[in-house]
């Protein structure tokens, strides 16, 4: 049995299963759709939960025939809020005429809307979607669905991994950090707490936030990088003012009853759009359904929609943390903090060290980690002209890049001195190129040998530098 997960495969299976909805149809009916396939196509917006119940399996103890003996964990953080500038963006279309007018509109006759979407329109209050939780200054927060999330992360592996993840915290056993944020400080706390339950986790040793943050943050230390990227959203925009986008401009249009000089704006449809992927990604753990929270700003979007909104965030980070970031060696090297620490963890044979790491970050950074493995490489890139020729590409960050996705490396100890490792991204193992292909099992002098300059770096200037 092939225990090698390739996310793009699964992600080409689930678009061909909807193949009859993804094709735009005027009349489709959020409120009545039993299936919401929606729900994991948010971006990195997307709920951890929802892709675990689209391609769930249990973490395999025995991928591997040696002894699991050290954790490595790099992990972003839970489920959050947007941000303050966002809040403010999505609360300022909901507070204008927008529902008055697709009333209006649907009075007379204008709209495709089903009586079911039209009532949630004329109905919807920031409260229906997000309690009292949602205002600018709580912008960023992470959310109970996020703690959820990662509590339930850790204890997963600990179930899988007791040997390694005992359910006792100890400094000797055990090492955290996370970035000077508050959503990774919560995040990490959660997965503590995960492990060693409330009481236990309010022992746990952090290790400090530096003031330049190189090994969680080094996007924002690079100036070389920041000029590398400078045009990052140029093939987005490019696909933005596409005839795609602008069909489903049209068509979204069309379907609330603007017409003429009156219509919607692609900023206005995206801040529609946002009510609907963050009202579903950050409420799904906590909403006891199947497809996750509802909203009313769902209604406006097909599920072509969705994948056309998909592609334009997917452009966005392929551009900025992915294989379409031109220097890719500077990228590479900007993960020389976690690939130096990931290595000398996996090498070391001293019984005195910890046996799990565990690293809090953003989603930034763990995307760049997928490229310097070499994972989730398309064939060809994805551009502003391909998107019908990319349903099934590899770079589908609503699988790899959600909110709590994480990056785990697992040690097992073998006989012949040369270990095995297990590469799990978001608890499935990957393709990682020089490994066993059939089951994903990487032998450590392989995985050593081709990261050899990361060992001795000095990755407070190495990892900014194109070497």
């Amino acid at each position: 049995m092939k225990f090698v997960l390739v996310l793009g495969i699964l992600a080409l299976l689930a678009i061909s299963v909807d193949s009859s909805a993804s094709m735009h149809n005027p009349f489709f009916c959020y409120a009545t759709d039993p299936i919401r396939s929606m729900t994991n196509m948010g971006s990195v917006i997307t709920s951890y939960e929802a892709i675990r119940r689209f391609n769930f399996t249990t973490v395999n103890p025995y991928m591997s025939t040696c002894s699991p003996s050290r954790f490595w964990y790099l992990g972003r953080y839970g489920s959050r809020l947007p941000v303050a500038a966002t809040i403010q963006t999505m609360i300022n279309f909901v507070e204008s005429s927008i529902q008055d007018d697709i009333v209006s509109n649907y009075e007379a006759g204008r709209t495709t809307l089903c009586r079911e979407d039209y009532e949630n329109i004329r109905d919807f209050t920031i409260e229906s979607d997000f309690g009292d939780t949602f205002r600018v200054e709580n912008g960023g927060l992470v959310t109970d669905s996020g703690r959820f999330a990662l509590q339930n992360i850790s204890r997963r592996f600990q179930e899988v991994f007791p040997d390694i993840l005992s359910e006792t915290y100890t400094p000797a056993r055990f090492h955290f950090r996370h970035t000077g944020s508050p959503r990774t400080n919560e995040s990490i706390r959660a997965f503590a707490t995960g492990l060693f339950g409330e009481a236990g986790a309010a022992n746990v040793i952090y290790e400090p936030v530096p003031e330049v943050d190189w090994l969680l943050r080094p996007f924002d230390f690079c100036p070389a990088y920041s000029e590398e990227t400078a045009d990052w959203d140029r093939q987005r925009v490019a696909f933005r003012d596409g005839p795609e986008i602008q069909e489903m401009i049209q068509q979204v249009n069309a379907k609330l009853g603007f017409h003429a000089s009156n219509q919607l704006n692609f900023n206005q449809v995206f801040t529609m759009w946002n009510w609907c992927r963050f009202t579903v990604g950050v409420t799904f753990e906590t909403s006891n359904s199947e497809t996750g929270g509802s909203s009313a700003w769902c209604a406006p979007f097909s599920v072509n929609h969705h994948l056309l909104l998909e592609y334009f965030e997917d452009l966005g980070f392929f551009y900025s943390s992915g294989y379409g970031v031109r220097n890719q060696r500077l990228l590479e090297n900007m993960n020389c903090g976690v690939l130096q620490d990931l290595l000398r963890h996996m090498q070391s044979e001293n019984d005195a060290d910890t046996l799990a790491r565990i690293f809090m970050t953003y989603t930034d950074e763990v995307q760049s980690m997928l490229v310097a493995l070499g994972s989730f490489r398309d064939v060809w890139p994805i551009h502003q002209h391909n998107f019908a020729q990319q349903s099934g590409r590899n770079w589908l960050t609503s699988l790899i890049a959600s909110f709590s996705s994480n990056l785990a490396v697992v040690r097992f100890d073998c006989d012949d001195d040369d270990h095995d490792l297990i590469f799990l991204l978001n608890e499935r193992p990957i393709l990682v190129p020089g490994c066993d292909q059939q089951t994903g099992v990487c032998k450590l002098s392989v995985i050593v040998d081709r990261f050899q300059r990361f060992i001795d770096a000095n990755c407070p200037t190495f990892f900014c530098s194109s070497d």
